[in-house]
Formats: structure tokens, sequence, C-alpha cells
């Protein structure tokens, strides 16, 4: 052992003095990452640095573009596929210099990364051995971590499906356990549900929390997984008016994480809360949406909060009404019976015509056919039933019951998507 080489037979006890020590021996900057990039730990001396170490350091994370620059140039495949420190040359595109780089693995797991600034003075087989001595001790402590973190999940995931269950019987007492276990609840809150067309396992998880830290303003406290759904409350750090933001932020979500997990996600979202008691409500709530986006996935699928939930709230009570009934809707009974005795498309040209909400332009390039066409079908109807589509009683009575007694049809004559005009 060299003057310059350090012992690491003695007790770190954070990732800050293990970056001192590094960088004391190597006489240069150290930082020490977990598996998402976050810092955990840098050295505190002051050399000439890179763009891509100030902004690491001033954000405690770093910056998601100089991680894609890695990813795209075959860095970090070759930093997360070798056991010992590699050289990294400089990749100016992102403002990163030359590096002495290790991943820090357990058992081919990926723990987080050492880096070293190379100002030319790092020695051969020297700098990679005290760096390889110290990917050992942070795995120690990153592990040790992950076993108080493991604990502390549990105790909030714990906590989630009470208030989620109505576990609680007040206020007073969600509060206490909350403060017992170190929770610190904001002042309002969102529960949001995300449904995948796939299992919801670790990875998904993974990439839900680095896209969650990625976004600025916002908070999440509690999540929760169950077979391919995702729950989640969470909170805006400034207050928020109106649904604007709220609406934004859902659907940026799930376009990211589908692009990332390449799978489809649809979400319900509940409106803010106060009281914690209201959680489970929150719940139901935002589960209502996805109930409703599966019953009618076309007309619902620009529907995300609750919110905005309008009538469509109450289709599945009037659903089970109709259930309850042999009798069916007599104002659909004269157009099924002209459809069916006359090979006509009648029911089917209503139900395009209320859905695009009586645009004539629009319904008519959804059937293919010619305005004029789509027109005269309109007359016929009304000869036909006897109404006007203009009675706003009969129109609003026509459109549910076409969605709640024809569902399995609609569903069939929305697969395609219709042809807006720009």
């Amino acid at each position: 052992m060299t003057e310059s080489e350090p012992t690491f037979d003695r007790f770190f006890d954070s990732m800050e003095s293990l970056a001192d020590t590094i960088s004391e021996s190597l006489q240069s900057q150290v930082t020490i990452e977990d598996s998402n990039h976050h810092v955990i730990g840098y050295s505190s001396h002051q050399f000439e640095s890179d763009p891509a170490r100030i902004s690491t350091i001033i954000g405690k994370k770093v910056p998601n573009t100089v991680i894609i620059g890695l990813r795209k140039k075959g860095v970090m495949h070759d930093l997360e596929n070798t056991s010992h420190p590699i050289r990294i040359p400089a990749v100016m595109e992102v403002g990163l210099g030359p590096r002495l780089a290790m991943c820090i693995k357990h058992q081919q797991e990926i723990l987080g990364y050492i880096w070293v600034v190379d100002r030319g003075n790092l020695a051969e087989g020297h700098a990679e051995r005290i760096v390889e001595k110290a990917a050992g001790i942070a795995g120690r402590y990153l592990l040790k971590q992950r076993g108080w973190k493991t604990k502390q999940e549990k105790t909030f995931e714990d906590f989630f499906w009470k208030l989620l269950t109505s576990h609680y019987e007040s206020e007073p007492r969600i509060r206490q356990e909350a403060e017992a276990g170190s929770i610190l609840l904001p002042e309002s809150y969102y529960i949001g549900v995300l449904e995948s067309d796939k299992p919801v396992d670790e990875h998904f998880l993974q990439n839900f929390r680095r896209i969650m830290d990625a976004y600025a303003g916002q908070r999440l406290l509690f999540q929760t997984a169950e077979q391919n759904r995702l729950i989640i409350l969470f909170s805006f750090v400034f207050p928020v008016e109106g649904t604007e933001l709220l609406s934004s932020f859902v659907q940026k979500l799930i376009r990211d994480m589908g692009t990332s997990e390449g799978c489809r996600l649809t979400a319900g979202c509940s409106p803010g809360y106060r009281e914690y008691t209201s959680a489970a409500a929150a719940y139901r709530e935002a589960l209502q949406i996805l109930e409703i986006k599966k019953l009618l996935p076309y007309h619902a699928r620009e529907l995300l909060l609750y919110e905005e939930i309008g009538f469509w709230a109450y289709l599945p009570a009037i659903l089970e009404q109709k259930r309850s009934r042999t009798r069916r809707s007599a104002l659909l009974y004269p157009l099924k019976e002209h459809d069916r005795e006359h090979k006509s498309d009648f029911l089917k040209t209503i139900a395009v015509y209320l859905t695009m909400n009586g645009n004539l332009k629009e319904s008519a390039a959804f059937l293919h056919i010619h305005t004029n066409t789509l027109m005269y079908r309109l007359n016929r109807i009304a000869e036909i039933t006897g109404r006007s589509l203009k009675e706003t009683d009969y129109r609003t009575s026509m459109y549910l019951d076409i969605l709640t007694e024809e569902t399995a049809q609609v569903n069939g004559w929305f697969q395609e998507p219709p042809r807006f005009r720009e």
C-alpha cells in the first residue's frame, strides 16, 4: 500500500466521508450515487469541475440529459456490465469530462455508482484499486439503507391501505398514527389509480418513481400496487386552482409511463381533499373513472378526473336498474324494428350523431356517408319515432338508453377511430 492509499477497514458514518477519503487519496473530485442517480455523497474538495458535475451537485441528482446522453453513447451499458472500475472518455455533448467510474452491485443488482473526475492525475491500477475497495463499502451502506427503507416503505404502505379501507374512525386518530410513523401528511391530497395492460412489477415501480422524481411541483407520499393497478396519493407543492394542472399532470404521467414501459395505461383521479377520513371515498371515485372507461372505452376516452365526470357517474346505477327489469326501451324499439325489417342502419346513425354532439360533418365522416344522406336518415328517424331530436328530454333519454342497453353494439361501432376534422 502506498502512502496515499487510504485504509478502508474503519467505520464510515456517511457516504460524504467515504467520498472525501477517496478524494484525499486521489486528489480529485468524487461523487457517489444510488441506483436512481440521486447523489448520496460527494467530496468537499474544491477542484475545477465540469458542467455535468456542477449541475449534479446543485440538483442532488444527475440531470436526465446527462444520463440519456451517456446511454446513447453506450457508456452506461459498459459501466453496468462490468464488475470493475473503467475509464470513461469525455462526453462533451452533455458537459461530462473524463471519468474513472464503477457500478456498485450486489448479486448482479445495481445499487449505485462511484464517479471520479479524471484530470489526468489518476495513477493506473492504484486509482482502480481504491475505487473498487470504496465500492465494497458503499455497497454495504446501500444494502443497509435499503433494509431501513424497506421497513419504512412497509409502514407507509400499511398506513395507506388503512386509509383506503376506512380503517380509522376519526381525523385525530389518523394524525396520531401518522406522527408515530414519522409520516408528514400534506395539507391537501389527491388519489390516483393507474391501470396497465400488464402486471405492475418492480421494474414498473422503479420507472414510476424515477419519472415522479423528475416532475417539479408534485410530491408523491404513498404508493401501492395491486396486480395491474398502481394506487398513489400525491399532492402539489403549491396550491392549485381549477383542474387544468391536475389534468395535465395525469396525462403526462400516463404518456411518460406508457412510453417508458411500452404498455397501455388508463387512469382515474379523485378531486382534492383535506380530510384523510375521505381517502376511501377518493379511492372509490378514482376507481369509478376506470369502471366507466372499461364500460365505454371510446366515449370515456378523455375522462380522467372525477371532478369532470358529469352524468357518467350515474351510468352504473342506470345499468343496474335496467338489469333488474325485463322491459326494454320503448324509445329504441321503433328504430330497432325498422333496422331488423329493412336492413337499415338507423340505430347506429342516431348513436353516432348523438356521440358527435349533433355535428353533421363529423357524424357523416364517421359513418362514411354524405352529409345529405345523414340528414335524410335523421328526417326518416323523426318520421319513424314521431319525435324530434331537438327535444332535450327525448335526445338525452335516447342517448342514455343506447349507452346502457346497446353497450356491446356501441363499443363495436366505435372500435375504429373516427375521422375528425382538423
